[in-house]
């Protein structure tokens, strides 16, 4: 299974910004980093009682050690866009977890 291995996965942070009347924060996503991951689990469950049905996508990456990745960051990976939940350090890589939503039934 060669390709799951050094995948391109572009990392966001997302901040927020007051704006001048302290009404709204705009979101600003700014582009951290550009990394090569591996692909360890890939899970799908579903939320049957919405309409349409709404598809769990969560996935376990492996990084590199020093990667700048934090909880709540924003991830693309193969085109659609994930939310880091969880950042493990391990011995010679990280484990990140990240999750999205995906509605109807194109799911993967």
């Amino acid at each position: 299974m060669n390709h799951r291995f050094k995948m391109p996965l572009v990392v966001y942070r997302v901040t927020s910004k007051e704006d001048s009347d302290d009404l709204f924060s705009d979101r600003k996503p700014s582009k951290t980093a550009e990394l090569k991951c591996f692909v360890i689990k890939t899970e799908t469950s579903e939320k049957t009682d919405e309409k349409p049905v709404l598809f769990i996508l969560k996935k376990q990456l492996g990084v590199a050690k020093h990667a700048d990745v934090q909880l709540g960051d924003e991830v693309s990976l193969l085109g659609r866009r994930y939310l880091v939940i969880d950042v493990v350090p391990r011995r010679y890589w990280t484990e990140i977890q990240i999750t999205c939503e995906v509605k109807g039934s194109e799911h993967s």
